[in-house]
């Protein structure tokens, strides 16, 4: 910090030093070959200075139209200080000087102008451009010049004496100067007016007279400078101390200029310094070789592998720093960012996450226990539904085993065995049927099929002729389907022991179909004839019919 308050005070000593020295060469008085280079030496020094400054501003300054009419006003005062020295190198072209004197009018008209489209274009994007009414002020600046430049056609700025020899430095001040010299003040004015007014940074009011100073002098200088040439005063000091108006006034537009620059009213790249001084950032500025140019108070020390990783990636110094990289113009911008907050945030988050988690995992075994919970509940109840629903045939198989129990005879055993293996049977497809209809509403008849067919596999062992042709394809209700069997086996087990063949068969009948139960036997069926939609008994067969509709619902 302390080397670039040093570089800072060290330009501002120079440029001190650089201005003493030629207002002493304009003073000291040599023979003829000293005093031409002296004449020479002096405005190099002020033409160096401001090109100089016209070098620092293409670098300090960021935005494009702001830069350009800084740069372009830099290369007035040049062009200003080149026209006065041509001026005072030549003595026997009268008319020329006096033109090359008229020529000072052109920056000191165009100067104030452009300030003022340097404080119009502050705060705009960089692709900003000046509006087309902005053009309209280039006509009183044109105008005014034009005036001046003609003024030996009407003398309305410049009146010099009738009888004079020549028209040199014997004049006074026609209507046009006051025009000319308020359009430059109105301008001036109206653009370090306009800076104060786009200012959008606090400063102290001390910071803010940087660029009011200068102006202020101009304004004091010019007045003075009128008095005396009009003979009003001698102000023979003003004459020794500033007698040159043209070196006066580049320098104090350029001081006007550098202060609102350096006071913050013209944003430059500047014043990383004062901003590393206030800043509660850690931050680093660093050359390409990695060096610390710049430090702020809060910066950490970095080792060299952290400044060099930062250049690609975030880096970690502690739980509690991140470090990060930017290049810039000679090397890099590094900050370090205080994340112990967001650590906080990240490590509470972390811990909400496991909470979360334990209470996830506990919730998810909760709800597998209530799974397999209502898993066995709706077991149990489908259990017992079957039961309710079996209840006759598990009655009726107690009964046989018993009566097989009882039995002596081998062939009669051999029937109730069949018997109980006919009613198990139902048993078991009756279960498998019920579990479906719980899940659908409606299946394909494949389902009562296998019913159907593990029916007739017991019912073979009791010399029982069956056969069944019902069709595949067809969808029929759960309910109709349970119905259907229900009716069959209640058939089954009244005409059991003198029953013969069944034949279970189906047709189209309307929009449904018809599904017939016949059995052959020496039973009397009639009076379960509710168990079906109708009922015909003929010739030793009894016919159950069952009116279906396709897709479920009874016809």
């Amino acid at each position: 910090m302390e080397k670039l308050y040093i570089k800072k005070y060290g330009i501002i000593l120079c440029v001190i030093l650089a201005i003493l020295a030629a207002m002493a060469l304009r003073r000291l008085k040599a023979d003829s070959l000293i005093d031409s280079l002296f004449r020479v030496f002096r405005p190099a020094i002020y033409i160096g200075l401001f090109l100089v400054w016209g070098v620092s501003l293409r670098r300090r300054i960021i935005h494009p139209q702001v830069r350009r009419c800084l740069i372009t006003i830099s290369g007035l005062i040049v062009f200003w200080i080149t026209v006065r020295t041509i001026r005072y190198s030549i003595n026997d072209c009268i008319w020329l000087i006096r033109y090359l004197w008229y020529l000072y009018y052109l920056p000191m008209l165009l100067i104030p102008l452009l300030a003022l489209f340097v404080a119009l274009s502050l705060g705009k994007a960089e692709s900003f451009r000046m509006p087309k009414w902005t053009m309209l002020l280039y006509i009183p600046t044109a105008a005014l010049f034009l005036l001046v430049l003609t003024n030996d056609l009407h003398q309305s700025v410049f009146v010099f004496l009738s009888d004079a020899a020549v028209w040199m430095n014997d004049y006074h001040f026609g209507a046009g100067y006051p025009l000319t010299v308020g359009w430059m003040v109105v301008c001036a004015a109206a653009a370090l007016f306009t800076m104060l007014y786009k200012c959008r940074i606090s400063h102290s009011r001390k910071i803010l007279m940087l660029p009011f100073i200068p102006a202020i002098l101009a304004v004091i200088y010019g007045v003075l400078y009128s008095l005396r040439a009009l003979d009003i005063f001698e102000l023979a000091w003003l004459k020794a101390f500033a007698g040159d108006m043209t070196v006066v006034y580049c320098l104090l537009f350029g001081a006007a200029l550098e202060g609102c620059i350096q006071s913050g009213l013209i944003q430059s790249n500047t014043g990383y310094d004062e901003l590393f001084l206030v800043t509660r950032l850690g931050a680093q500025i660093t050359d390409h070789e990695n060096a610390v140019c710049l430090a702020s108070y809060n910066a950490k020390r970095l080792t060299e592998e952290q400044k060099r990783n930062a250049g690609t990636q975030t880096v970690l110094t502690d739980d509690c720093t991140i470090v990060r990289s930017r290049p810039i113009g000679f090397g890099h911008v590094l900050w370090q960012e205080d994340v112990s907050e967001l650590t906080e945030a990240i490590g509470q988050i972390r811990e909400n996450c496991r909470d979360l988690a334990e209470h996830n995992r506990i919730r998810q075994k909760n709800l597998e226990t209530q799974k397999k919970i209502l898993a066995l509940q709706e077991k149990n109840r489908v259990t017992d539904l079957l039961n309710r629903e079996t209840a006759g045939q598990i009655d009726r198989i107690d009964r046989i085993l018993k009566q097989y129990d009882r039995e002596t005879d081998a062939g009669n055993r051999r029937r109730l065995l069949a018997a109980a293996a006919v009613t198990g049977a139902y048993i078991k497809r009756y279960g498998n049927l019920l579990l479906v209809s719980e899940r659908v509403r409606t299946a394909d008849i494949r389902d009562l099929s296998r019913c159907f067919d593990e029916s007739f596999v017991n019912l073979d062992l009791l010399g029982v002729n069956c056969l069944h042709t019902l069709p595949s394809g067809i969808s029929l209700a759960t309910g109709d389907m349970l119905r259907v069997y229900r009716g069959f086996e209640t058939a089954v087990e009244a005409s059991l022991y003198d029953l013969s063949h069944v034949w279970i068969h189906m047709r189209e009948h309307g929009g449904g179909v018809l599904l017939n139960v016949e059995l052959v036997c020496d039973t009397d069926l009639s009076s379960y004839a509710q168990i079906a939609d109708s009922f015909s008994r003929e010739d030793g067969s009894a016919r159950f019919t069952f009116a279906l509709q396709r897709g479920g619902g009874i016809k």
